[in-house]
């Protein structure tokens, strides 16, 4: 049976959504309360683009028992952006979009470059390392606090949920929350009084149908920016690097064409998403897929199946480094809900590998003693990525 927090999960599911895809591309999960399945590309699409029948919507007080947002099993509380719908929705993310405009992410480009410098210069001399705690844990913490404004001075108090190897329960999701709160709000209140220009400040300040955001929403958009990002990024770089590893004829063609790395990323993101895809909520009887589906079901779309399409990516289950269509890859979702820090992600991704390959071209990653994430269902990831540096 299909169940994204089963134990077994990474080492079956693409046996699992290949034979669901072999079956007409909609299949039946009883896991958690029973839902629809989603692998195929056009389907995925389809369902993400439609809000109106697959809401991600949260109503944690269950006065719409419907409304149970993105996550299986529903979250004990309501993600403020991803789990609301439009207009709300929309407003909501109009507060960020002026931080995430390519001309703001280039600006971003010495300040990632300079983190990954200081992440690589921290592990010199050192006979082994470990690529998620030393690298690519505190590069991509370091960047998601410099761009919501927390001073950067502070970043080992997060640490504690960074290191803690991934959440493998919405009670884990809510104990991160809880950690980070009180920093968070604290930040909040100061950016009431003293705004600077930064996110932080645009949440505190802005308005959205009309009034101000209350101190928890504030704190709930922040969490994500900071918490969300960083899971997902440093997930994708120690994926990249645990294969870079084992695949040492690409390392300087990567490190020297920036095109061919950036693609590469593209790649390492079709076939790793570290979002195995999210839910949805069905808002009225409708058919997807060829699948009747009824007012109330719960849905998965699956992107790291719809990554694998064969009717979209030749051959999908084998890396191509140079894939013309590698950027057609839905780890960063479709429709309203796409995430708005993609291009930093990358650019984070990027840059990390090719400092590292030109600095450290012969690494090593100690692969039978990497461990991975205790559960896969929320995040693909790894909590440990011990290798050498030579």
């Amino acid at each position: 049976m299909f169940d994204i927090h089963a134990p077994d999960h990474m080492q079956v599911w693409v046996e699992q959504t290949d034979a669901i895809r072999a079956a007409g591309g909609v299949g039946w999960s009883e896991a958690n309360g029973g839902y629809w399945v989603v692998v195929n590309y056009e389907d995925a699409v389809a369902a993400a683009k439609n809000w109106q029948v697959f809401s991600a919507r949260h109503d944690p007080t269950g006065a719409d028992p419907r409304a149970r947002g993105i996550s299986i099993p529903p979250y004990e509380f309501a993600l403020i952006l991803s789990e609301s719908d439009p207009p709300r929705q929309q407003k909501l993310r109009l507060l960020e979009i002026p931080f995430f405009t390519p001309s703001k992410i280039k600006a971003q480009f010495p300040v990632v470059e300079a983190n990954v410098h200081q992440c690589l210069g921290a592990m010199q001399g050192r006979e082994e390392v470990d690529l998620f705690h030393d690298f690519a844990m505190p590069l991509v913490l370091l960047t998601s606090m410099a761009l919501v404004g927390i001073d950067v001075e502070h970043w080992q108090d997060y640490t504690l949920v960074a290191h803690r190897g991934g959440p493998s329960s919405s009670l884990d999701i809510t104990q991160d929350t809880e950690r980070v709160h009180p920093m968070l709000l604290d930040m909040a209140r100061d950016r009431r009084a003293n705004p600077r220009g930064d996110i932080a400040s645009a949440l505190v300040t802005g308005e959205v149908m009309g009034e101000k955001l209350r101190d928890e929403e504030v704190v709930s958009m922040l969490s994500a920016l900071v918490l969300g990002g960083f899971d997902t990024t440093s997930s994708l770089i120690t994926s990249a690097l645990i294969w870079l590893s084992e695949n040492c004829a690409c390392h300087a063609d990567l490190e020297s064409d920036d095109a061919l790395a950036a693609n590469a990323v593209q790649e390492f993101l079709r076939l790793w998403p570290p979002s195995l895809g999210g839910a949805r909520n069905v808002m009225a009887d409708t058919v997807l897929g060829g699948q009747p589906m009824k007012d109330g079901d719960r849905v998965f779309l699956s992107w790291a199946a719809a990554n694998r399409d064969p009717a979209v990516f030749a051959d999908p289950h084998t890396v191509m480094l140079d894939r013309p269509n590698a950027c057609d890859n839905l780890t960063f979702g479709m429709g309203v809900h796409r995430c708005l820090g993609m291009e930093l992600a990358r650019l984070i991704t990027r840059l990390s590998i090719q400092t590292l390959l030109r600095r450290h071209p012969q690494f090593r990653v100690i692969r039978e003693r990497c461990v991975p994430y205790r559960s896969k269902g929320l995040v693909s990831g790894w909590s440990a990525v011990p290798a050498v540096l030579t």
